[in-house]
């Protein structure tokens, strides 16, 4: 479960610096814990069934999202410079 977590806080900074918008964040997350359901499912040959299997994917998906919307949302909500002209010292 721990590193499932991890993944999660790893995969927020990956939603920072490949994404940068926050709106985006959710509907990425969920896209890669889907495949990733895709791929136990294959994997495995059936369905998940256990509730801790599910517990850990809900819980990791909220704090993926959160904390990538979070990140993102910081660097979106950045002070914009104004003053671009190069200074001259006449």
């Amino acid at each position: 479960m721990m590193a499932f977590i991890l993944n999660a806080l790893t995969c927020a900074l990956g939603l920072l610096y490949f994404i940068r918008r926050g709106k985006q964040c959710l509907d990425f997350t969920v896209t890669v814990h889907f495949f990733h359901l895709l791929g136990c499912w294959i994997y495995n040959s059936r369905f998940p069934s256990t509730l801790t299997w599910w517990l850990v994917h809900i819980v990791c998906t909220a704090l993926m999202a959160a904390i990538g919307e979070y990140l993102c949302m910081r660097i979106e909500l950045r002070e914009i410079p104004l003053n671009s002209a190069p200074k001259s010292n006449v």
